[in-house]
């Protein structure tokens, strides 16, 4: 009868230290937070950067927070610590974050870049990772039979017929200080019959069924070829440059260096071509961005 007691306390003993050291495991692994916007490109840049790293770091869990309305909200979160992780834009945080007026002397995209990168290191404790290659600045665009009827191929040559024609945008662009609507409007000198605020995939549904004239769109956006639109040249250089960058609180990259080295295969790495068919992908053919990112980072041999 001792033996047998003695024998199922080795057991139980046994059962307790694995699964203690199971929970152990469990609890060495960190869960941090990437934070993307409501469309397709933020999302996908995200899970890439998901992805890769919990390819590669065994010690961290990372929960990709989708749909956050506008660069503020977002912003927030990264400086109080709700986000460590955030996909953005350096004009967007030239402008709607840092406050910084739009001239001549910032519209080199590297001069851009750098002030936002020193700002945010100085003042919130962010480093910002170089761009990943590409410039989705923002474009107006119109049906081809608009733009071959009308013989518009700059936004100028909008404003003789504008009067006459709705247009639509994100929410958000119609709200923005610096490089809105407002301002944008001021600067081409257009009085539209009708501006509108609309979800992206509503606006482009209105701009193919004709119940808007022009929509102002990322340039990077895939449906600006499958619905046959044509962009407007922005020739009086209203708009910044919108490199896409990576924003990662600082302290995370002194717990993780290796964080950095991980990352780096992405910098650089995505023109718009490339960019403006991984946005198709999603927003065309209804894939979902995470299968996207997987299929790039795979196709490019990172995971």
């Amino acid at each position: 009868m001792k033996n047998l007691f003695k024998w199922i306390s080795i057991c139980m003993l046994g059962v307790f230290l694995v699964v203690g050291t199971g929970c152990g495991n469990s609890s060495e692994q960190e869960k941090l937070v990437i934070a993307s916007h409501n469309y397709a490109e933020t999302q996908i840049l995200s899970e890439m950067v998901k992805q890769l790293l919990e390819a590669n770091m065994d010690n961290i869990q990372i929960e990709h927070k989708r749909n956050f309305q506008g660069s503020s909200a977002t912003q927030q979160a990264l400086e109080t610590g709700d986000v460590q992780f955030y996909v953005c834009y350096t004009g967007t945080q030239f402008t709607g974050v840092l406050g910084m007026e739009v001239t001549e002397e910032w519209k080199d995209r590297e001069k851009v870049y750098q002030y936002v990168k020193n700002k945010h290191h100085e003042k919130n404790g962010v480093k910002v990772f170089e761009p990943y290659g590409f410039n989705n600045t923002y474009c107006v665009a119109v049906r081809r039979e608009t733009a071959e009827k009308l013989d518009l191929k700059k936004i100028s040559d909008l404003v003789p017929h504008a009067a006459e024609m709705k247009v639509a945008t994100d929410p958000t662009f119609m709200e923005r200080k610096g490089d809105g609507w407002k301002e944008f409007a001021e600067t081409y000198d257009l009085d539209f019959k009708d501006a509108s605020g609309m979800a992206y995939d509503l606006m482009y549904q209105a701009l193919k069924n004709k119940e808007v004239d022009a929509a102002v769109a990322y340039s990077t956006d895939g449906r600006i070829a499958t619905y046959d639109l044509v962009a407007l040249e922005d020739d009086k250089n209203f708009f910044p440059p919108y490199d896409a960058i990576l924003l990662v609180k600082e302290d995370i990259l002194e717990k993780y260096p290796e964080i950095e080295e991980i990352i780096a295969p992405l910098i650089g790495a995505i023109d718009n071509e490339t960019m403006t068919e991984l946005n198709s992908q999603v927003d065309t053919e209804k894939k979902e961005p995470a299968d996207v990112a997987n299929g790039y980072l795979k196709e490019q041999g990172l995971i």
